[in-house]
């Protein structure tokens, strides 16, 4: 088979992958889970928000309002503030350019950090794993190689996650623009697209992992296991390597943390050339990820 004619597969597959998806209404199942998880968790940092500017108004002895973010550029001079944003991204020149961000966008970015490689992983995790059950999926190999058929199947995983956030980012913008203070709809529209987005970047090393965990078992319950359990892991694989601080450990820690997709979310905060380098980092994991499944998945009788 040709380059071309595999592309063309692949891309086949994809677009297969998503119609399903649609057609299954699976597409409707997840976006509805993207929506919930992420507008239920912008209302809570509004509320919060609302705390925060009321207590500052007290403190400052001056009017507090009923609507938050009314005192964002007071909030933005506070050295906790700023300290806070330095917790999160690690280097105080990216902190520097993100206060000036739509605080929402932010909040909106640091939670698809933590909620969609989850959501991706489990989503991804059905992909093949139903159709081994059911053999359907020998009329597809048939046709195309195994290849095709799981790059195929992540592509369409990432089309349907990137669709998912698109819509829960506009429900959030509706969200932000009801119950908060007046503020520019297209700053804030445009700093959700663009930091939101960020999350399914580092998303993508997780579905590869729920693409891997399909290809290993015929059964979608225990693929999801697998998949939730490797993201859960790689949390806390990632805070022990980060946490060592003496020989041998540190020399282990060196060698395994470039290979965890939570070491490269410092670049994904940052405009230019980090978020490229990341970017390309979390692409490469989530192939190499899809492709350790594969090595099982090509040997497989389907």
């Amino acid at each position: 088979m040709t380059w071309t004619r595999s592309l063309i597969d692949t891309a086949l597959i994809a677009r297969f992958e998503l119609l399903r998806a649609i057609r299954s209404w699976t597409a409707l199942a997840i976006v509805l889970m993207y929506l919930i998880a992420n507008v239920g968790g912008a209302y809570v940092f509004i509320r919060v928000l609302g705390q925060l500017e009321t207590t500052m108004a007290e403190q400052l002895h001056v009017a507090s309002t009923q609507w938050p973010g009314a005192m964002t550029e007071q909030l933005r001079k506070s050295k906790q503030l700023m300290e806070m944003f330095d917790t999160f991204v690690g280097n105080h020149s990216t902190a520097a350019s993100l206060i000036e961000r739509p605080f929402l966008a932010v909040y909106q970015l640091w939670q698809g950090f933590v909620l969609i490689p989850f959501l991706a992983a489990t989503a991804a995790a059905e992909s093949i794993a139903s159709d081994v059950r059911t053999r359907a999926i020998r009329f597809e190999v048939i046709r195309t190689g195994r290849a095709e058929v799981v790059a195929g199947r992540m592509l369409g995983q990432i089309g349907l996650c990137v669709v998912a956030t698109c819509v829960s980012l506009c429900g959030v913008w509706i969200l932000g623009m009801s119950i908060m203070a007046p503020q520019d709809p297209f700053a804030l529209a445009w700093g959700l697209l663009d930091l939101g987005l960020r999350a399914v970047i580092f998303a993508v090393p997780f579905t590869g992992l729920g693409i891997a965990a399909s290809e290993l078992t015929a059964s979608p319950a225990w693929a999801r296991v697998l998949a939730l359990g490797g993201t859960a892991s790689s949390w806390v694989v990632y805070w022990i390597l980060s946490a060592a601080r003496e020989a041998p450990w540190t020399t282990v820690a060196d060698v395994l943390l470039p290979v965890m997709p939570q070491s490269w979310l410092q670049g994904l905060w940052q405009p230019g050339t980090g978020l490229w380098v990341s970017t390309a980092a979390c692409v490469g994991l989530g192939a190499v990820v899809a492709a350790l499944g594969f090595a099982r998945f090509v040997r497989r009788d389907l």
